[in-house]
């Protein structure tokens, strides 16, 4: 399992039938959990989609929660992915991730 000597990973999430990637990464912190940072859509997307009391690091991103292992991780990011991002997405067509020219 990866874990603390590690240093950082990345969670994924992969829809066949929308033809969906994005991912998120993990970093271990100072008190033993795991910070997961989602960082794919610009500073203005990202607070239309979580609300203006996100806290946006300009260089990791938007820290959606924290987990304590790899497995946590994943079931939280794929249950977001799943009950937020992917409805917003579909809501607003023209958002783009950062290097792609369309969504869905």
């Amino acid at each position: 399992m990866i874990e603390e000597n590690y240093g950082h990973w990345h969670v994924d999430y992969y829809n066949e039938e929308l033809d969906f990637f994005t991912t998120a990464t993990g970093f271990y912190d100072d008190i033993g959990t795991w910070e997961i940072f989602f960082d794919e859509y610009g500073t203005d997307d990202l607070y239309k989609i979580l609300g203006l009391n996100c806290d946006i690091d300009k260089d990791l991103g938007v820290l959606l929660f924290r987990a304590n292992d790899f497995n946590e991780a994943q079931e939280k990011f794929s249950k977001w992915v799943e009950t937020v991002l992917i409805p917003y997405i579909k809501a607003n067509p023209k958002l783009k991730t950062k290097g792609t020219k369309k969504m869905f």
